[in-house]
């Protein structure tokens, strides 16, 4: 095998090895991509929660000043708290509850919509590093398949 041959075989395994680390490469900066973006989802999903809690607060204090005045005007109109006004009272306060319960859940709905799209991106970044180890295995594998050996390293040469 003349030197041009033998440099012309490196290059190729040479070549297929670059080749490979770039597969690597690649699925390890998919990956990457796909980890910031579920410690992203994951962030939107606390963010949610938090702003649901928040919106529940809000709503129980802006519902207890209504139910509070409407005491008030009651107390001052001579109405006491005792009968139909304390079951009206009761039933408000249960609805009270009942929109926060509401808000709440639907932030718990937001969140768990965030925390499914941070699971499906750190699957997504577990399977592109494995398709870059494939990738790249399977480049060096073809290349080692494509190369002759036996010229490479002087095995069967004619006489």
């Amino acid at each position: 095998m003349t030197g041009i041959e033998t440099a012309i075989l490196v290059a190729g395994l040479a070549g297929a090895a670059i080749s490979a680390a770039g597969s690597i490469a690649a699925g390890q900066a998919e990956a990457n991509a796909a980890e910031y973006n579920a410690d992203m989802a994951q962030q939107q999903a606390e963010r949610e929660r938090q702003i649901a809690e928040r919106d529940a607060a809000a709503h129980r204090r802006q519902n207890s000043r209504v139910q509070a005045a409407s005491r008030a005007r009651r107390a001052s109109s001579g109405v006491t708290s005792q009968g139909s006004p304390l079951l009206v009272d009761e039933a408000t306060a249960a609805e009270i509850e009942l929109g926060a319960q509401n808000i709440l859940s639907g932030g718990a709905a937001n969140a768990w919509g965030y925390k499914s799209q941070a699971a499906l991106s750190r699957s997504r970044a577990s399977n592109a590093r494995t398709s870059g180890f494939l990738t790249a295995g399977s480049t060096l594998l073809t290349a080692a398949g494509n190369t002759d050996f036996d010229k490479l390293f002087g095995e069967n040469e004619d006489p």
